[in-house]
């Protein structure tokens, strides 16, 4: 073999191997400086041409695609006849890959009006090389009419949700305008710098109109203090009702309540035990015409004061009388059953069809705070606090189930009976004269 001519391929195969990698690597090149220093955005469209964003189901949205090339900060927005820009999307921070998404005509909550608007979709990386793509757009029969919020109102502004029937709940009112896809009712706390976005929802009182529908809308605020829960801290808040339609267009409206005194109020007759017996001999075989005393204590174990009223510990009750009858006789109005007012009372067992006939204050007026509320006397157990209640029931006949079982229970008027059929014992009322 000839070894010239064999050293001569060799050479020439080298220098040929030599150029392919050369030229791969050129290309390599080329690629990297067109990656870092080319264009940005391959394959924008915007399709179709013409949506008609009404919800009837036809052309209501319009696809957005584009490819990256680089990381970027990515803007889409769209320009009107008089050069106002629209922005979808402003200095988004985009990987390079690419992306796809849905528009269905709306801007910050409003559909775009009817007419031909230009697209353009922007990129700048961390070079600061910007490039941009852009075509038409037409919009056509757009439902642009927003849902509203007519006669928004919060009444009271000031409520103090503790089950006392004083300003316990608020009422949220309006009348929405057009039907909605979704509603929204909560309060913001401004002062919750942690969680400034914490929603404390409202739910609608249930009525005949649904609560996506157009008309009147009511929400019976309580702080859901009646669901057995405490209701947000006491402070001021922000109201917030919004709606979208099914075209995307939104509305936001705001107001103001205050809370104070809120929470669940919490109380107990002190060991569930009431004393009662005959003063004469100190058993419970009663005389007609003879007594029933009693004493019990009260404690208020809860957050919040406990609103109560007379009549006052220390009260004389003929068995044929009840607080109402009491109430008529010496003239005190307050005595009669209120919303949220506790008391302590006794029942027994053919009572003469008055439920709880016999109930008195849950403490004495010492044990109590009392102030004037709207010009009117209002007395509260404090947090913490005890009241002594203790009376007297004067036997005038034997109820017609004798004898009969008699007991103790702590009454929140219109709200619950706690400590129901405390210490019940059993009663005996006898003729003298048999």
């Amino acid at each position: 073999m000839n070894t010239t001519l064999f050293s001569s391929f060799s050479h020439v195969n080298g220098i040929w191997r030599r150029g392919i990698w050369l030229g791969l690597g050129l290309l390599a090149l080329l690629w990297l400086s067109a990656c870092s220093t080319g264009v940005l955005i391959a394959d924008a469209r915007i399709e179709p041409a013409v949506i008609s964003p009404n919800a009837d189901g036809d052309s209501d949205v319009a696809s957005i695609s584009y490819t990256i090339r680089r990381p970027s900060k990515v803007s889409i927005y769209f320009v009107d006849a008089a050069n106002q820009r629209y922005y979808f999307r402003q200095d988004r921070s985009r990987s390079a890959r690419n992306y796809n998404v849905l528009w269905g005509g709306v801007i910050d909550g409003r559909v775009l009006p009817d007419g031909r608007y230009t697209w353009v979709i922007e990129a700048t990386d961390g070079k600061g090389v910007l490039d941009r793509r852009q075509g038409e757009l037409t919009i056509i029969d757009a439902d642009t009419t927003p849902p509203e919020f007519h006669n928004f109102a919060v009444n009271p502004a000031v409520i103090s949700p503790n089950q006392d029937g004083i300003d316990d709940r608020a009422s949220i009112t309006f009348w929405l305008t057009k039907k909605v896809q979704e509603i929204q009712v909560y309060l913001l706390n401004p002062r919750d710098t942690d969680n400034p976005n914490r929603k404390y929802p409202l739910e609608e009182t249930e009525r005949e109109v649904l609560p996506t529908d157009p008309g009147y809308h009511w929400f019976d605020y309580d702080g859901g203090v009646d669901l057995g829960a405490d209701p947000p801290p006491d402070g001021d808040y922000t109201v917030v009702a919004e709606a979208w339609d099914k075209v995307g267009n939104h509305t936001m409206i705001t107001s103001t309540l205050t809370i104070v005194s809120g929470g669940k109020p919490r109380a107990e007759i002190v060991k569930g035990e009431v004393t009662m017996l005959d003063p004469s001999d100190g058993d419970l075989n009663i005389p007609i015409g003879g007594a029933l005393v009693f004493t019990a204590t009260v404690e208020n174990y809860g957050n919040v004061p406990i609103r109560t009223a007379g009549p006052w510990p220390g009260t004389v009750y003929r068995s044929d009388q009840n607080f109402n009858t009491l109430a008529y006789a010496q003239d005190e109005t307050s005595w009669f059953e209120q919303s949220g007012t506790w008391r302590f009372g006794l029942n027994f067992q053919s009572n003469f069809g008055q439920d709880w006939p016999f109930r008195y204050a849950v403490g004495r007026r010492q044990d109590l705070r009392c102030e004037l509320v709207d010009g009117r006397e209002q007395c509260f157990l404090d947090p913490g606090k005890r009241g002594l209640v203790f009376g007297t029931i004067i036997w005038v006949k034997a109820p017609p189930r004798n004898p009969f079982r008699m007991w103790g229970g702590l009454l929140h008027e219109d709200v619950e009976i706690v400590n129901n059929f405390a210490d019940v014992q059993e009663v005996n009322v006898l003729d003298p004269n048999p």
